[in-house]
Formats: structure tokens, sequence, C-alpha cells
């Protein structure tokens, strides 16, 4: 082997080959393919790297967008649990309504009957009197009676004034009876405005049941004061602006993976992310194959560094 390596005039590196500008000692012949190895190595080494650094990147932004799809895909059940609550609250806050009407209706007509009722008692018109002023004019005329003792008309004056004071005390009354009657029936017509009136609860709940399903609402118009130029920053570049509403439904019941359908910002993910898997797909497969283009000359390259170090140990002994 060391004879071998030391004969210019061998053979057995380049074969029969009598071109005069290949090396003709195998050890010299062996460090020139080396360094050419070295030079290929390390170009398809940057290569390689350069394709892992595109499969990494690509590979980051797929598992973010599959991180957003989750974390879309979850708000979506969400939003489907506070709809079915929603759903029951609804119903439930239609039965308040039905019944604080018909509260504010009961309501209504007993403060009517009971103001009538006092209402025959007082004397608004002379033309028409009061029960209160018929008991005085009555015992007027049992005193203006000629036909009867007066024994006989202070026992039926006695009777008649025990009624009377039963009225009076009746009368005295009105004015708390009929405060509080008003104030009960004002609460049941609050009761029934805050819960079931324009601007109710009932209203409310039905405004964002619509925002759930996707139905426009309309919204009264605001004087905010002068509009802002077209060219002013938006959220989240400027925190003090409007944060845009969600669209629901985020997910729609017929969508899939190969056809996404739903909200803008869902389908936008959506398809990002199946482009995203494609393209990491097929990042993988190029990096995969430089990856083996740049081993296979790794492997020669080494294989060669090895010949060298041993044909120089050899030469040195």
């Amino acid at each position: 082997m060391k004879s071998l390596l030391k004969d210019k005039n061998s053979k057995c590196c380049n074969g029969d080959s009598d071109n005069g500008s290949e090396p003709k000692d195998c050890l010299e012949k062996w460090e020139k393919e080396h360094k050419d190895e070295c030079n290929r190595y390390n170009e398809e080494k940057a290569m390689t790297d350069k394709d892992k650094e595109a499969y990494d990147n690509s590979l980051a932004w797929e598992t973010k967008l599959e991180g957003w799809c989750e974390l879309i895909e979850k708000t979506d059940e969400k939003v489907k649990l506070v709809g079915t609550e929603l759903d029951f609250l609804l119903e439930q806050v239609g039965t308040v309504c039905v019944k604080s009407k018909c509260t504010y209706e009961v309501l209504e007509k007993l403060t009517c009957l009971v103001k009538t009722i006092f209402d025959c008692l007082q004397t608004y018109d002379d033309s028409e009197p009061g029960l209160k002023k018929k008991i005085e004019n009555l015992k007027d005329l049992i005193n203006c009676l000629k036909d009867i003792s007066d024994k006989e008309k202070a026992d039926i004056i006695t009777c008649i004034e025990v009624y009377e004071e039963k009225i009076k005390a009746i009368c005295d009354c009105q004015e708390a009876v009929l405060e509080k009657l008003l104030e009960t029936l004002k609460c049941a017509t609050l009761l029934w405005a805050y819960i079931c009136g324009e601007l109710g609860l009932e209203n409310k709940l039905i405004g964002i049941q619509k925002v759930f399903n996707g139905e426009t609402v309309e919204t009264p118009e605001e004087d905010c004061g002068p509009e802002m130029p077209d060219t002013a920053p938006g959220y989240p570049c400027d925190h003090k602006a409007a944060k845009p509403m969600p669209e629901f439904p985020i997910k729609a019941a017929d969508s899939t993976d190969m056809s996404p359908k739903g909200n803008a910002y869902y389908v936008k993910v959506k398809t990002e992310l199946k482009t995203a898997e494609d393209t990491t797909k097929m990042l993988k497969d190029k990096w995969v194959v430089s990856k083996k283009i740049s081993d296979k000359t790794l492997s020669k390259k080494n294989g060669l560094n090895e010949a060298i170090e041993a044909a120089k140990a050899l030469k040195k002994n």
C-alpha cells in the first residue's frame, strides 16, 4: 500500500488515462477530489440550510394558523351555547312580559274602580252630590220633620252619624290609598317598560340574538361630531378607535375543511391554513431531497478525508 501511494507512475487512481494534467499520485488526486467535494458540500449545505429555514418558517406559520383555527372553532361552539341559553332566557322574558302586562292591566282597572268608589263619596258638582253630602242633607231633612218627637229624631240621627263616621273615615284614607295604588301601577308600568318596552331587555336580547344569527340589526344614528378622515388609523393601530363588531355566525353549518364557509375572517384563516399545509409539505419534501444530496456529498467528503489521513500516516512511516 505504502509503495503504491508513493509510485507516481501507478495508474491505480486514474485508470489507464494518459492525460498529463491528471495527478498520478493517489494522495494528490484524493486531496484534489476532497477539495472539490468540500466546495460542493458547502454549496449543497447552504442550499439545504436555506430549504430547512423555509420549511421551519412555513411550519411555524402553519402552527400559528392551526392555533387560530382552533380558537375560532372553540369560540364558535361557545357562541352556539350562548345562543341556546339566549333562546331560553328570551322564552322566560316573554313569560314575564305577558305576566307584567296582565298585572299592569289589572292594577289599572283596580285603580279606576277604587277611584270610582271614592268619587261616589265625594261631591265635585252640586248637581250631583256625593254620599257624604247626601248624609248631611238627610240629617237636615230629619231635623225638619214635624210629625215625630225630638227624641225619635235624635235616635235616627245617632244611627246615621255612626254610618257617617265610617264614610268620613273612608274618605280620609282616599289620598293614601290612591297614592299607594298609583305607585304600584307606576312600578308595574316601569317593569313592563324596562323588560318589554321598545328599549327594554326583551328587545335588546332579540337584537343580540339577531347578531348571533347573522341577521341585520338596525341601529339608531348618533351624532358623533365631525367624521374622521378615511386616512385615520383604525383599530388596533389606534387604541381609541372602536373595535369592529365580530361577524356571526362564525362557522356555517355546511362548512368543511375543503370548503370553509362562514364569516370572512374564518374563511380567510381556514383557506390560508390549507395553503400553509400544502406549502409546508412541499418545502419539507424539498428539504429532505436536498439533505439527502448534501449528506451523500458529506459522506463522500468524510471518506476521502479518512483516506487522506490514512495515506499521510503511511507516508510518514
